[in-house]
């Protein structure tokens, strides 16, 4: 209808005021004038009121006159801002804000442009005016003019009616339809007498009509009676009568043979195609045989011969109907305009929504018609079924699987091989399709990569039986429920499971979470099965291990255990061993002296060995049959290409265990050899791991993935970090100690930044990310060093020292807070350490130093040196020599000098102090250059952290997977 639209409210000025002290001798009057009877005149205006001896005077008052609106001082703040909108200047703001363009002519008179800007003035006067109405209806002196000059001694007074009503009529004359409105005034019919168009007058009352729809029909009203042609009733009825049902009383002569009725419904849905693309969902709604759509229209018109049957439409049910099915799509949200729904075919299957759809549309009761029509969108409405029938081998479980739509039958082969490909949907015999349920994709999709199809039978490995866990329900054979059932409670119930206790030859009292892993390690051992400790830094992974290996040795009488351990960390075995279990006869097969013979092997319950020996001497090492390999820090065969990993798999042992506490560095393919050596085809082929698991992992973050192969090497790891079982340990801090370069610093930074940045993006753009990265990790190590120490790239004979604002940070921590404290230095570059040990010397500053190229026996004494010489303040160690196998719980101040992409090294370092036997507070500090690529690369740690955290640690390989969007934010 006219004027739905909501008009900007007019500004008031502020209000003036009189001179202190004025005597107010007048009252205030309102006066409605129209002036000359002209329609589009109309003015109030304030009227003062002096009442003099010979009589009464009237002054109309400007609107636009600041000292004449101070007369308006008696009024309220309220009454007077309302009434101050009659304003010509706050007028003509509200056409300026609203786009109606009207003129004062000479006459006074608004000259308008359209007869719709007409009506808006007049809807704002009398919007105006209903503010206002209930303050003038209590006030004494009311006016009007309607015609001629205003007249200073004499005015008519009025008052204000209250009640304006209308209803209308309908009738029929010879073959017209005549249109009628009634207008009662205080429940009195009166003529329409209009005045300025917007106001209503009779027996000096004035009336406002209630809202702007009342005005409109008057308005239209005004010169008499409508009159249509018969032929046209079906349009009057729409067009006029049916509008007027809504909110006025209306009178219909049965002359015009129009019957008004309520019928009940009939509800659905009709599907139909939009485009040839896209499936429509129509609500729709049978009134006396007849299908209407969803709309806003209270009525449906129904033409029968001469005859009119109005049928009210029963809303609320439609209306129900209309919101519940855009519950059942969230891109049917924001479809508000039409009276359907619409999705396109290939959203219409993805996740079984159409076949969810059509069941929850049925659940409420409503039919679905229009499916057989359809021609693009053929799929059948049967539910699929899933059957498996499962047999038990000695190494494998055998599953004979049914599927089928109704009567049609797929095979094995043909739904794996669409649940491999990742569809969604399999032709069926009589050439529909089939939906492929989402759920049988998480359900079983894992289950049918994972095992091998054999002419319709599925065989499952019995390492995979966490898959098998989720078809239990669909099992009947008990004894394949027993299998899976025993298999589960052995590894995932193991401390409720009679064990064999902790033998009396361990000297050494284990906490409650060792003790598990040691039953861990048992129940792994009874199912032939290989398994990964990775528990936290610092936890006693080495303890628990010397406890498993007693075990061994006393279950497997003469048996010889191999461990495999990085070169630092030999002495730190043979130190356990002799510590916690003495019993245990170990040989060192490490050094130039080595002794070859399986008979030498055979003399000791344990031989130590690094991976370097396992490489160089692997055709001896072979040919010997260990009772288990154990692989400490077993993350050093994680490149499955590495020489190092094809010796490692080709030793020969009746099981195997790995020992770590970061079995992921880089990325998710870390896990494959690790896992691969443990158990045999655990995870697949190499092929097979990176296109179900690495690949979607490591550069789409897919998340049902990680669940997937978490799921695969749950059984067989068992971690636990600090925060779950050593409550009692100290609390770590690691925060972020900004530096700022000085002047010289920064430009040999800026200007090494700029010549990367401009050679790298040029290369990029012409080659490629792919065969950038090299140059790329070139120039952020440039960076990186420059952040360290200028002198690390830029080489000179003079005497001048280039300026380090990390040295200098180091220098003058260890001065003004070393006290009782002890510090452990780190950083990856050895030429660093070097530069801050010159200093230390050069400052009386006293340390210890480890890097890679520091002797066996010498990092033992200089390890020692550090923890029982209280004089020493400072442990200055490379990230990668001192990284594992080191125990500086003396130290509680940990420095890393340039953090890099990996924080679980980060890690590694710091648990050097923050570990068990440690009594103080940990504060570690990472040295961050402020504005250059290391604070950038925290942000980037936090944009690019991947789900490899959700497997067993934390590190998600950032370098490889950085775009050319991110070194142009190293870079910049």
């Amino acid at each position: 209808m006219l004027f739905d639209e909501e008009l900007p409210k007019p500004k008031v000025a502020a209000r003036p005021t009189l001179p202190k002290g004025t005597v107010i001798d007048y009252e205030i009057g309102f006066l409605f004038n129209f002036a000359s009877g002209k329609s589009t005149r109309f003015d109030l205006e304030p009227v003062l009121i002096f009442k003099r001896n010979v009589g009464t005077e009237y002054r109309r008052v400007s609107l636009q006159s600041d000292i004449a609106l101070a007369n308006l001082q008696p009024l309220s703040d309220s009454l007077y801002k309302d009434f101050l909108a009659f304003s010509d200047n706050n007028l003509l703001d509200w056409m300026t804000n609203t786009g109606n363009r009207f003129l004062r002519n000479h006459s006074g008179s608004w000259a308008h442009v359209s007869a719709k800007e007409l009506l808006n003035l007049r809807k704002h006067y009398r919007d105006l005016l209903e503010k206002l109405w209930p303050a003038l209806n209590d006030w004494p002196n009311l006016l009007i003019h309607k015609a001629g000059r205003f007249n200073n001694t004499q005015q008519q007074f009025v008052k204000l009616g209250k009640d304006v009503a209308i209803r209308f009529t309908a009738d029929r004359k010879g073959d017209s339809i005549v249109l009628n409105l009634v207008l009662t005034l205080d429940g009195r019919v009166a003529d329409i007498n209009l005045l300025g168009g917007f106001m209503l007058e009779k027996d000096g009352l004035l009336y406002l009509p209630t809202d702007a729809r009342m005005l409109a029909w008057i308005d239209m009203f005004k010169k008499g009676p409508l009159i249509f042609p018969l032929s046209i009733k079906k349009e009057v009825v729409l067009k006029y009568i049916t509008p007027w049902m809504q909110h006025y009383n209306v009178t219909i002569s049965e002359k015009l043979n129009i019957a008004i009725t309520s019928l009940e419904q009939q509800p659905g849905v009709f599907l139909s195609e939009l485009n040839e693309s896209n499936l429509m969902i129509r609500p729709q709604f049978s009134y006396d045989e007849t299908d209407v759509d969803y709309s806003e229209e209270p009525y449906l018109v129904k033409e029968e011969g001469d005859a009119i049957k109005i049928i009210q439409r029963n809303k609320d049910e439609e209306k129900k109907l209309y919101e519940y099915l855009r519950t059942l799509h969230n891109s049917f949200k924001n479809q508000r305009n039409n009276p359907y729904y619409y999705l396109p075919f290939d959203e219409v299957m993805k996740r079984g929504w159409f076949i969810t759809m059509m069941r929850k549309v049925a659940d409420q009761g409503y039919g679905v018609h229009g499916l057989h029509e359809l021609k693009k969108f053929r799929y059948t409405t049967q539910i699929p079924k899933f059957t498996i029938a499962v047999g038990v081998q000695p190494d494998w479980f055998e599953l004979k699987v049914t599927i089928q739509w109704g009567e049609h039958l797929v095979s094995l082969k043909e739904i794996r091989h669409a649940i491999l490909n990742r569809q969604d949907t399999i032709m069926l015999e009589d050439g529909t399709l089939g939906h492929i349920p989402e759920e049988w994709i998480g359900q079983y999709s894992l289950l049918l990569r994972t095992g091998s199809e054999d002419n319709g039978t599925l065989r499952v490995s019995k390492l995979h039986y966490t898959l098998m866990e989720d078809i239990l329900d669909k099992i009947d054979d008990k004894t394949v429920q027993q299998d899976i059932e025993a298999r589960k409670r052995k590894l995932l119930d193991y401390d409720n499971i009679q064990k064999t206790a902790l033998s009396t030859e361990i000297k050494a009292s284990l906490r409650p979470y060792q003790q598990s892993g040691f039953h861990w390690l048992q129940a792994l051992d009874e199912l032939g099965w290989g398994g990964c400790l990775a528990d936290d830094m610092g936890l006693g992974k080495t303890l628990q291990t010397i406890s498993f290996l007693q075990y061994v040795k006393e279950k497997y009488p003469g048996s010889t255990q191999l461990v495999v351990c990085p070169t630092s960390l030999i002495f730190n075995w043979e130190n356990e061993l002799q510590k916690f279990c003495p019993s245990l006869k170990f040989y060192t097969h490490y050094g130039l002296q080595r002794t070859f013979t399986e008979t030498h092997f055979a003399d000791y319950d344990v031989v130590l060995t690094t991976y370097g020996v396992v490489r160089n001497d692997l055709e001896e090492l072979k040919e010997f049959l260990w009772q288990y390999v154990i692989l400490d820090e077993s993350q050093a065969i994680k490149n499955p290409d590495a020489r190092v990993t094809k010796a490692i798999v080709q030793l020969h042992a009746v099981n195997r265990v790995i020992l770590s506490g970061t079995p992921i560095q880089n990325n998710t393919s870390d896990l494959f050899a690790q896992f691969n050596f443990l158990n045999p085809g655990l995870l697949g082929s190499r092929e097979f791991f990176n296109r179900e698991f690495a690949t979607p992992i490591d550069k789409q973050g897919n998340k049902e993935k990680t669940q997937h192969l978490k799921k695969l090497i749950h059984p067989f790891t068992l971690r636990r970090t600090k925060e779950q079982v050593a409550k009692d340990l100290p609390d770590k801090t690691v925060m972020v100690q900004w530096c700022t370069m000085d002047n010289e610093q920064r430009r040999i930074y800026n200007d090494y930044r700029d010549r990367y940045k401009s050679a790298l993006m040029k290369k990029i753009d012409e080659e490629g990310m792919g065969k950038s990265g090299m140059y790329v990790l070139e120039g952020l190590l440039r960076l990186r060093q420059i952040c360290d120490h200028p002198a690390l790239v830029e080489k000179t004979e003079d005497a001048v020292v280039k300026p380090s604002v990390k040295i200098e940070e180091l220098t003058r921590e260890m001065r003004e807070n070393a006290g009782d404290h002890k510090f452990l230095i780190f950083s990856q570059f050895t030429e660093m350490l070097h530069l801050i040990r010159d200093e230390f010397d050069a400052s009386g500053i006293t340390y210890c130093y480890l890097d890679g190229s520091t002797p066996l026996n010498k990092r033992k004494d200089e390890v020692e040196k550090f923890t029982q010489d209280t004089n020493i303040k400072a442990f200055l160690i490379s990230l990668k020599a001192g990284g594992v196998g080191l125990n500086l719980t003396v130290a509680d101040y940990v420095y890393l000098v340039d953090p890099w992409w990996n924080p679980a090294a980060e890690q590694q370092a710091i648990d050097r102090a923050h570990r068990i036997g440690q009594t103080r507070k940990v504060f570690a500090y990472k040295m961050i250059c402020k504005d250059t690529v290391e604070e950038k690369i925290l942000q980037l740690q936090e944009r690019k952290k991947m789900l490899a955290d959700d497997l067993i640690q934390e590190d998600s390989g950032f370098v490889k997977n950085l775009s050319r969007e991110d070194v142009e934010f190293l870079f910049g």
